[in-house]
């Protein structure tokens, strides 16, 4: 028996009764066929019939307002004709088939109330635009209250893309586009206008070693290199001897992925390599040079559905300046950074973050700062102009 084709003749589904809460009401398929209806008073019903379950699903064509009246017509759903063989309800109840109140199928990434208005819920937060603001105080162990020092961040274009997907191979390019933060009171910037980086999984390991202490076995070690680069990175920090202005004109490092997730968006790291600098304070002048830069990077998403986020940096950075800076002087800069971000709302389908951080420095390159650890604390929201729904797995 067919119970999925098109239908003109009118339909009675029963009347109306109160929307059950979004959460007791099944959705539709998104994969299996839907189909039309009208009662007899004219009203259009979407209707998607089960064979295996003996179950066929009714909602209605329209979002419905706070008292259940119909309005404008359920956004994002599949088109739907009236036409064909009619729609015969007591056949389909003297074949076994139940007629329950259901909700209309949403697109990948979305989902609908018990009124089928329909929402995002699902947000790729490595893919986006995002600009936020934050409370930094400086004075943690002192006295924080009296601290009234904030902070501004900002990404023009977040974007990773994987290719090869569910192959045992795939590979992820991650850009990110003029992306920073900006501090105020003290003032401090720092601010990168092009990053990329890859990474990949082979299939080939680096050494296959076997066993034979119990049963013969075989373990591969394997080396899922990559590449990590950075252009037109600015940092600029006001001290009490001075202004400083520190370029990072290129910077190419190759990766080590210790550990990724099956479609590479999490994953710890190392990557070490050079870059090319150019630093200028109000005592020593302009100096450029070479430098060489180990971290240790860990980005993963802490549950499956992406809604709190956790990264981590470490990084150890040591610049070989073409004039000497200091004299028998071992110039460095070491930092550690961690933030937590969770998604918390979405505004028009557009996600609002909460983002915490915390991290600490220790440098010497610059003229002011006292070679020391300094730590801080940021509590923080960001607005997402664009994340849409991360990949299907």
């Amino acid at each position: 028996m067919t119970v999925q084709r098109g239908l003109c003749a009118a339909i009675v589904i029963g009347a109306l009764a109160a929307p059950a809460a979004a959460d007791d009401t099944p959705m539709m398929d998104p994969d299996q066929p839907v189909q039309c209806a009208r009662d007899t008073s004219g009203l259009v019903w979407r209707i998607q019939c089960n064979q295996h379950t003996r179950v066929c699903l009714y909602a209605p064509n329209n979002e419905l307002d706070a008292f259940g009246n119909r309005q404008k017509p359920v956004e994002g759903a599949r088109e739907c004709e009236i036409g064909g063989e009619p729609f015969d309800r007591a056949k389909l109840e003297a074949a076994g088939y139940a007629m329950k109140p259901g909700r209309v199928d949403a697109p990948y990434g979305w989902m609908r109330d018990e009124r089928g208005r329909a929402f995002q819920v699902d947000f790729d937060l490595h893919r986006r635009i995002y600009f936020g603001v934050a409370y930094t105080p400086t004075k943690v162990l002192e006295n924080p209250l009296q601290s009234t020092r904030t902070s501004f961040d900002f990404g023009l274009l977040v974007l990773d893309m994987l290719h090869g997907g569910d192959s045992p191979s795939p590979t992820r390019h991650r850009i990110r586009l003029v992306e920073g933060q900006v501090h105020v009171q003290p003032f401090s910037a720092e601010i990168t206008l092009a990053h990329y980086d890859v990474s990949h999984r082979y299939l080939d390991p680096l050494l296959r070693i076997t066993t034979f202490v119990g049963p013969p076995a075989r373990h591969d070690l394997m080396l899922n290199l990559g590449l990590w680069t950075e252009a037109g990175g600015l940092e600029l920090r006001r001290t009490a001897l001075g202004n400083s202005q520190l370029w990072r004109h290129a910077t190419a490092q190759v990766t080590l992925d210790l550990w990724q997730s099956r479609d590479l968006a999490s994953f710890l790291r190392l990557r070490t390599g050079l870059g090319l600098e150019g630093q200028h304070d109000d005592v020593n002048g302009y100096r450029s040079g070479l430098t060489e830069t180990s971290a240790l990077d860990l980005d993963t998403a802490l549950d499956p559905g992406g809604y709190h986020n956790l990264r981590l940096e470490v990084a150890h950075e040591v610049p070989h300046y073409f004039t000497p800076y200091v004299a028998n002087v071992f110039v460095q800069r070491m930092r550690v950074r961690m933030q937590y971000e969770a998604i918390v709302l979405a505004i028009n389908d557009q996600p609002l973050t909460l983002a915490l951080g915390c991290g600490g420095e220790k440098r010497n390159d610059v003229p002011g700062i006292p070679d020391q650890w300094a730590f801080v604390i940021d509590a923080g929201l960001r607005f997402s102009l664009w994340a849409p729904p991360r990949p299907r797995s």
